[in-house]
């Protein structure tokens, strides 16, 4: 009898200790582009909360995921997406410092996720370490306590993709009960699962015969990134004209008005492996817009390094900075109470000229809409394509938020 109460003693803590760690949905953000549905977005935590420095604590284990919804997401488009986004909501020094963690997660997929991909990236608070998987596959783990935040800050930083996104992530539970239903409706197939499975078993019987092939490498001394030229990786959110519109998050991001960063090696970072996406075929259903069409594609690009994407990160960043002086709060908007968020994709030649602008996210109203295009425009020209990118012409999205004071 004394053995049996104490197995039940020893089983009611193991399942208090279990029911106290299990994750707990904070909240969830669907992804609209070009009038599409592409993906959910997730949060999961110990607690909930609505306060982003809560979620940002190194000291409790979190979660996020991305369910896709479309039925094919360029892997690129998604990770550029977030390269942009991680730039404008973080110091210099951590970019500097999390660039080559940036090229091993970027890394870990290419190709295209699929109509009900699971992607999940998870942080142990005792080890410090950050666990990607695809459809509970384990793509690699980047040992470094500080990456994951630099991730989180891209969903809910003082610049999010739109304060509707922001505000879904940091609703403490509060979800909206159909966007629950979609969201665990996700899932991938057996016959998905099994494939990628399958991609990973042979690139890791592939590279391990490279390793035993490869005659031994000599040091070779790395080349540092020249980026005098380029601006620190800031925002100045508060327009310098008047009647100007301050976006969401006047608060400076992270590290605002700091010098340039000093680029030091990263700390080393552990990848696994590296997953090829497999190619859906278009079907049936309405075109696209050529423009539009063409973004969604996958481009020949040159291979990913620590000093390209810091380059890309530190240029973008201006490129917003530069936007944001141009914004003007719409008078007849601010006397009926109108709020909102807009996306645009820009295109811009080597020399900053304006080549294309494309909504990706529009408000409700046509007059906040009409105010960030052609904020875009009145801030032409741009600063130049910097040489280290070796572009003709670049391509940025730039997030624009119109909201009153309190």
């Amino acid at each position: 009898m004394k053995s049996i109460k104490i197995v039940l003693s020893l089983w009611v803590v193991t399942f208090a200790l279990a029911a106290k760690a299990a994750p707990l949905l904070n909240g969830l953000a669907l992804e609209k582009q070009f009038n599409k549905d592409i993906y959910i977005a997730a949060i999961y935590s110990e607690s909930l909360t609505r306060d982003s420095t809560t979620l940002l604590d190194n000291n409790i284990p979190r979660r996020l995921e991305v369910r896709v919804i479309t039925k094919s997401l360029p892997a690129r488009r998604l990770r550029n997406q977030w390269m942009e986004a991680i730039a404008i909501n973080n110091r210099g020094d951590t970019l500097s410092g999390q660039a080559e963690n940036m090229v091993t997660f970027a890394n870990l997929f290419n190709g295209r996720f699929a109509h009900g991909d699971q992607l999940s990236i998870e942080f142990a608070a005792d080890t410090g370490s950050t666990t990607i998987s695809l459809n509970s596959i384990r793509l690699g783990e980047i040992a470094d306590p500080d990456f994951f935040n630099t991730l989180l800050r891209a969903w809910i930083g003082p610049v999010p993709p739109s304060t509707d996104f922001k505000d879904g992530l940091l609703s403490a539970g509060q979800v909206s009960g159909n966007l629950v239903t979609t969201f665990e409706a996700l899932a991938p197939t057996s016959e998905r699962v099994a494939e990628l499975q399958l991609k990973k078993i042979s690139r890791e019987e592939a590279e391990t015969a490279a390793v035993e092939k490869a005659p031994a490498e000599t040091s070779v001394p790395k080349p540092a990134i020249q980026i005098a030229d380029l601006p620190p990786p800031t925002l100045a959110l508060a327009a310098t004209a008047p009647a100007a519109a301050v976006p969401s998050g006047t608060g400076s991001p992270e590290g605002a008005n700091e010098q340039n960063p000093q680029l030091e090696e990263a700390a080393p970072t552990q990848a696994e492996d590296e997953v090829e996406l497999i190619t859906l075929s278009p079907e049936g259903g309405p075109a696209l817009a050529a423009d539009t069409e063409d973004m969604m594609e996958d481009e020949e690009e040159a291979p990913l390094t620590a000093d390209m994407i810091l380059a890309r990160q530190i240029y973008h960043s201006s490129l917003l900075r530069h936007t944001f002086r141009y914004i003007r709060y719409p008078k007849r908007a601010q006397e009926r109470g109108q709020e909102g968020s807009v996306r645009l994709n820009v295109t811009i030649g080597s020399q900053g000229q304006l080549i294309d602008i494309q909504p990706i996210q529009e408000s409700r109203f046509s007059s906040l809409n009409r105010e960030a295009q052609a904020a875009v425009r009145r801030a032409e020209p741009y600063p130049g394509v910097p040489m280290q990118l070796g572009a003709d012409s670049y391509n940025f999205s730039i997030p624009i938020t119109f909201r009153l004071p309190d």
